[in-house]
């Protein structure tokens, strides 16, 4: 992790005119298709949310603009962030769960399920105080959306970006998944989202 230099940095105006918005966030949804992921979780039994958690970590972290964030009047570009994702309880509730990105896979995997099964012990719907490495995932597997808002704190408002996905579904042979980005635009642009999307894509073809 290393301070950015605000004065010096590329993104000081655009920093500072979105820091002066009451809702400095900007919201995308776009479909990636997902035909071979899903033929690919069906023969191995892999959980599929497990599968595409991965890819689109992997994805995250190869865009710095994704690992900024904002700690008061500084801003922080972290190495690696890391996933605090939902998961339904039996009580048809969700818990957070925050799972450490690791580059590879199998590894990845392992600590997701470890994780979930941890969390099953856990009642609090807080992440560790003072932690801003974070992506904030969710899932929504019941709906095949095309747009999606967020709760969030105006009276403490932070800079995790947001991504969500919803039920895939078919169309002309093919397999599709609605994915939702939200970001702070003083730390993102639409580029930015629009290279998730590309290179999330490329990743999963």
């Amino acid at each position: 992790m290393r301070v950015v230099d605000i004065e010096t940095w590329e993104r000081r105006d655009h920093f500072r005119l979105f820091q002066s918005y009451s809702h400095p966030y900007f919201s995308i949804c776009a479909d990636v298709e997902v035909t071979r992921l899903v033929a690919e979780c069906e023969t191995t039994g892999e959980s599929f949310f497990a599968r595409f958690l991965y890819s689109v970590m992997k994805t995250i972290n190869s865009i710095p603009e994704f690992r900024y964030r904002i700690r008061g009047d500084s801003v922080v570009l972290h190495d690696v962030v890391h996933p605090s994702f939902t998961v339904m309880t039996a009580e048809h509730l969700f818990r957070f769960v925050t799972t450490r990105y690791d580059a590879d896979l199998n590894t990845f995997l392992l600590r997701v399920r470890q994780d979930i099964d941890v969390s099953k012990s856990k009642v609090d719907l807080s992440d560790a105080p003072g932690v801003d490495d974070l992506i904030y995932v969710s899932s929504l597997r019941w709906v095949s959306f095309t747009s999606v808002t967020h709760p969030y704190d105006a009276a403490h408002p932070d800079s995790f970006p947001r991504i969500t996905w919803g039920k895939h579904r078919s169309s002309e042979g093919r397999r599709w998944i609605p994915v939702s980005v939200m970001a702070h635009h003083g730390l993102c642009d639409g580029e930015h989202a629009a290279r998730f999307y590309e290179l999330l894509q490329a990743e999963i073809r």
